[in-house]
């Protein structure tokens, strides 16, 4: 079955009536409800906004679709549906907004009670099918259309009331007659020695009244029809409607239904177009086209490589006020197909919708080209072998799936802080298959998903700071739901404030110089303090009081910037700065003295003694350099007159250096001595 997208009207009914008569369709005076639309907006988007967005056009909310988060919004006089669509296009908030369009029945005259004038249902298989199940009390089926005539005879015992979405009561009675035709065919009354045979006899069908009393639905009423039998548990929905029009709110639903359990199917439409039509052409939609008696493609039907299956189109079925009628068109095609869904779900409860899909399509006798084709889709339904095949399916697994799947909000985690655009990461996993992931803000449904990964972005900046829960629901095919546990984060969008009060802004440092930072966030609280000199990350403190110590020495000399940036535990950030004057004390420069003499002559000593006065503690380096052969040593004494380090190289001729460091200030010598031989020298010295 194709997954493509799209919309509908009745798919055209001709009728010839035998007992009683039905009113006619009338064309409505525009294609969509004109003082109305369909707005969807962003998941996460907060009731403010949405609040604010309507006021702004002077429109109200007339009606919900809380299933899948769609608004049925009203317009004040003068704002047409296309200035409304332009204006709700250009809000960022809004996922998208549409045309509540019209949706016509489909309905063309036929020829042609069981024996001799249903025979097309005799040919489908219905006998040897009904034999294996009549279908099951367990398992509804709904007919979405313009209600029904629950005082036919032939339908006594089989409707249940579902709701009428046109006068928004629980009272779906057919005012127009093309759903009494349509409910007729797939579930009028049988073996009751009176009138019709319907396609089941036991499963209950549910009536929902989408269409007014000419025989119209909007777009926005069958998205509502839809869900609400889903949510009926439904397991096969009929609409016989059909438009060219794409519509994302009936979309919406048909997959909601879809992962609630429920096969959706849809007439292709009599404009003997190649043109998709919608429903039918929507994904996780049974598109149904029209063959004759005779196995002949019918002339006015629609094709595609969106049809799936065809079924006669023309009937013998029930009309409004008791009567009966012949009926032809693909709106009859449709409920054959629904009916037979019908007892396929009744013979194996276990089914999925794909695998019930499968069986239909597959058990389906080839017509036309072999194979699938346009024409024809995967061929004439086969009510015996699809139940058939259905009976002796494993299912779901040899018995009910009973089994939730299992969803947990993996990302952000519960007790989180979040802020400006968050991404929503959920996890869901079930023992067949999940089919739907709906993910809850606050208790509402803001977003829903059908495949992995199960990931949505939620801008923070749309809510108010403060704490707020997000919850996940997973679905599977079978229709059992799995509830995350309900995990609270705290937004957090406002940033802490900051401030340096120590030193001031303007003042003079030197040495070490404690800076002092003040940091308060009201939601979430201070996560750290950094501070900066001139752009250059110093220190991070994560606890009160936030105090660093700046060694102010490893700065130049002069004006620098000071700066404590604060983060909250959301990764809000404010920052404070000051800026200051660094006035150091200047370094005493070293000392370097120059001394010559001579060693070792005759008429000198061959000690020479030289003095330095060191101011402080420091380094003393010396170097001593002599031209000949003789051997000079060079050593140093402290104050206290011991000797501190010296140099003893056995060479004749060179150079001798030593160097100490000086622990106090005081009077140090320096001695070169003359162990062999005489030489004249140079003695260079750098102290404090």
């Amino acid at each position: 079955m194709r997954r493509t997208w799209g919309f509908l009207p009745l798919a055209g009914l001709f009728v010839s009536v035998l007992l009683g008569m039905g009113a006619a369709v009338a064309d409505p005076p525009t294609p969509y409800v004109p003082d109305q639309v369909l707005v969807k907006f962003r998941p996460g988007t907060p009731a403010s906004e949405v609040a604010r967005a309507h006021a702004s056009a002077h429109a109200a909310i007339r009606d919900e679709i809380p299933q899948i988060g769609v608004q049925i919004v009203g317009l004040p006089p003068g704002l047409s549906v296309g200035k409304a669509i332009g204006f709700y296009e250009r809000n960022p908030n809004v996922e998208f907004v549409e045309p509540d369009y019209y949706v016509e029945p489909a309905l063309t005259p036929n020829d042609p009670w069981y024996a001799n004038w249903q025979r097309d249902l005799q040919q489908m298989g219905s006998e040897a099918a009904w034999d294996i199940t009549t279908g099951s009390s367990s398992v509804p089926i709904a007919i979405l259309d313009s209600g029904a005539d629950f005082d036919h005879p032939d339908l006594q015992g089989r409707l249940v009331a579902g709701w009428d979405f046109v006068a928004d009561d629980a009272d779906p009675m057919d005012e127009h007659w093309h759903g009494t035709a349509v409910t007729g065919v797939a579930g009028a009354t049988t073996n009751n020695a009176f009138g019709i045979a319907g396609v089941t006899w036991q499963n209950p069908v549910l009536v929902v009244r989408i269409g007014d009393s000419h025989g119209y639905a909007t777009s926005g009423r069958m998205a509502q029809g839809i869900t609400h039998a889903a949510d009926q548990g439904a397991r096969a929905i009929n609409l016989s409607f059909a438009t060219p029009s794409y519509l994302s709110t009936v979309a919406s639903a048909v997959s909601y239904a879809w992962s609630r359990g429920a096969v959706t199917v849809a007439s292709a439409g009599n404009e003997s177009s190649s043109a998709p039509h919608y429903p039918a052409a929507l994904p996780n939609v049974v598109g149904v086209s029209g063959i004759t008696g005779s196995d002949e493609f019918i002339y006015y039907s629609n094709y595609g490589t969106w049809v799936d299956v065809c079924a006669t189109a023309g009937s013998r079925t029930l009309m409004l006020g008791g009567g009966i009628g012949d009926v032809g068109g693909t709106s009859i095609s449709a409920p054959y197909v629904t009916g037979l869904f019908g007892l396929v779900f009744s013979a194996n409860t276990t089914l999925t919708p794909q695998q019930a899909v499968d069986i239909v399509c597959q058990t389906a006798t080839d017509l036309g080209d072999p194979g699938f084709d346009e024409y024809y889709g995967s061929g004439k339904i086969d009510l015996y072998r699809a139940v058939l095949a259905a009976s002796e399916s494993g299912g779901g697994g040899g018995g009910p799936d009973t089994t939730a799947p299992s969803a947990s909000v993996t990302s952000p985690a519960a007790g989180a802080a979040v802020s400006s655009e968050t991404a929503i990461s959920v996890s869901a996993t079930d023992d067949v298959g999940v089919t739907l992931v709906d993910l809850y803000l606050d208790g509402y449904l803001v977003g829903s998903l059908a495949t992995p990964p199960y990931e949505w972005i939620w801008d923070t900046t749309m809510d108010a700071d403060g704490g707020h829960t997000l919850q996940a629901v997973a679905y599977d095919e079978a229709g059992n739901v799995g509830e995350s546990s309900v995990a609270t984060v705290t937004v957090d969008n406002s940033p802490p404030s900051t401030v340096i009060l120590d030193p001031t802004d303007g003042s003079l440092v030197s040495g070490t110089a404690p800076v002092t930072a003040d940091a308060a966030d009201a939601v979430t609280g201070v996560r750290e303090v950094r501070f900066y000199v001139d752009d250059i990350w110093q220190a991070t403190k994560s606890q009160a009081p936030y105090v660093w110590s700046w060694d102010t020495t490893t700065s130049s000399q002069g004006w620098h910037s000071v700066v404590a940036r604060a983060v909250d535990v959301a990764g809000n950030e404010d920052a404070a700065s000051v800026t200051v004057e660094v006035q150091n004390a200047s370094d005493p420069q070293p000392v370097t003295e120059t001394f010559t003499g001579g060693v070792g002559f005759r008429k000198k000593s061959s000690v020479a003694t030289h003095v330095l006065l060191v101011a402080e503690g420091g380094a003393i380096s010396a170097s001593l350099i002599w031209g000949g052969k003789a051997d000079l040593d060079l050593c140093v004494y402290s104050p206290a007159g011991d000797l501190v380090t010296s140099s003893v190289n056995r060479s004749r001729g060179g150079s001798e250096e030593v160097s100490y460091t000086a622990a106090e200030a005081g009077t140090y010598a320096l001695e070169v001595v003359a162990v062999k031989g005489k030489a004249n020298y140079t003695l260079t010295a750098t102290h404090p």
